[in-house]
């Protein structure tokens, strides 16, 4: 392809070069990575079929964000579709659980006879916490994409492109992007009656968490954001549909912007100013009913999170006269 100089010097200034010129202005589903090419993704997808084969008790544990939210969809999207139903949700309070897993969710996550716990976008770094459920017997399934400390966790898999010893050839991936990987793996062995492509449905969700994270568009995550935003313009989610409809928003032509400036502060609005289940319950739910009463709450406390920070900024901004201007200034 031949492209004027000034657009051959923009790719340039994105260190783009000629092996990556095409795949970045052409993204390709079928250029995705093979998912057990991912540390412990083999081992993680049998216990996920065996678990169901056997109809045992499944907790997802996911991060309160716009990543670890969307991602938590993307496997109840999974679960729905085969019909599965032993399962439950635990999204950490975010003021007062903090981020990753603690103890006293872990013991909650046990009171419900769980016998085999799916993270998403945390788990990696949360060493103590695994080792204290797998003594209870219970196995856990890691996945993530943060950064490992020097030992990783004692669970049953750990599923981290940024693991060190990770030879997966993309490291970038946001946690509902590994989230998605783990259910293509899945579905590579066993198809528990869901029709071929169907999973491609949720990239809706994974395009909102790639967005949302600022990971770099490249690789993977330019295909995921691509094609998740086809996906987002023709979902049914009501959710999806409650919130364009709040915002004036034309599906149709929905852009990235439109993403991370309108709907991500408001799945984040749910766990900094509310509970975090309420941007979960809208992502997920079927009743157009549900979906408008919750898209409006979120909305409500999105209003009220802007009226916080407007007045935090106000107080800022007094302090400053009573100090000498820097180059950089904490307040």
């Amino acid at each position: 392809m031949n492209f004027p100089d000034l657009f051959e010097k923009l790719l340039l200034a994105r260190n783009i070069g000629e092996d990556e010129k095409e795949s970045f202005l052409n993204p390709d589903y079928l250029r995705l990575h093979d998912p057990l090419l991912m540390p412990d993704m083999e081992i993680a997808r049998d216990r996920i079929i065996e678990a169901m084969k056997n109809d045992e008790h499944i907790v997802v544990y996911s991060d309160y964000d716009a990543d670890g939210i969307p991602g938590a969809v993307v496997l109840s999207d999974f679960f729905k579709r085969a019909k599965y139903e032993n399962i439950s949700f635990y999204i950490p309070h975010r003021h007062d659980e903090g981020f990753g897993l603690n103890i006293d969710a872990l013991d909650e996550c046990l009171t419900r006879g769980t016998k085999l716990l799916i993270t998403i976008d945390c788990g990696t770094a949360d060493i103590e916490e695994v080792k204290h459920i797998t003594e209870k017997g219970v196995d856990v399934i890691i996945t993530d994409h943060h950064e490992q400390k020097e030992i990783l966790p004692p669970a049953y898999a750990v599923v981290n492109p940024k693991r060190k010893d990770s030879k997966y050839p993309f490291k970038d991936l946001c946690g509902s992007g590994v989230a998605f990987k783990l259910v293509q793996a899945v579905l590579q062995k066993e198809r528990f009656g869901i029709k071929e492509g169907m999973e491609k449905w949720s990239l809706d969700m994974v395009a909102i968490a790639t967005l949302s994270d600022m990971v770099p568009l490249r690789g993977e995550n330019r295909v995921l954001a691509r094609y998740g935003l086809d996906v987002l313009r023709k979902s049914p989610r009501s959710g999806l549909l409650a919130l364009f409809k709040n915002l004036r928003m034309n599906q149709k032509y929905l852009t990235e912007d439109d993403i991370a400036f309108m709907i991500t502060p408001r799945i984040n609005a749910a766990s900094r100013m509310g509970t975090p289940e309420d941007a979960f319950k809208l992502l997920a739910t079927t009743d157009p009913v549900e979906a408008e009463t919750l898209a409006a709450h979120l909305e409500e406390i999105n209003n009220e999170r802007k009226v916080l920070v407007a007045s935090v900024v106000k107080d800022a901004k007094r302090h400053l006269k009573e100090r000498e201007i820097k180059k950089v200034i904490v307040i």
